[in-house]
């Protein structure tokens, strides 16, 4: 009976480890922008998130690559 709690409360703090590893891998872009006009200045703050996860999540980035360097 202890050989089998014991198998048990191991299996569930893997199960609880392997659950919270995870949790914490976001990834985000900011873009602040300021538009000046002759009312005042506007600052606009946009965030977005990676909503996909997995071993090939898509770019957070832009959607157009960098021109090459000459």
């Amino acid at each position: 009976m202890k050989k089998c709690m014991t198998s048990l409360t191991s299996a569930g703090l893997l199960a609880i480890t392997f659950g919270l590893v995870g949790c914490g891998d976001t990834a985000s872009v900011t873009d602040k922008k300021e538009v000046s006009g002759p009312g005042g200045t506007t600052t606009i703050t946009d965030k977005k998130e990676v909503k996909q996860t997995g071993n090939n999540p898509p770019a957070a980035g832009t959607s157009t690559p960098a021109p090459p360097k000459q």
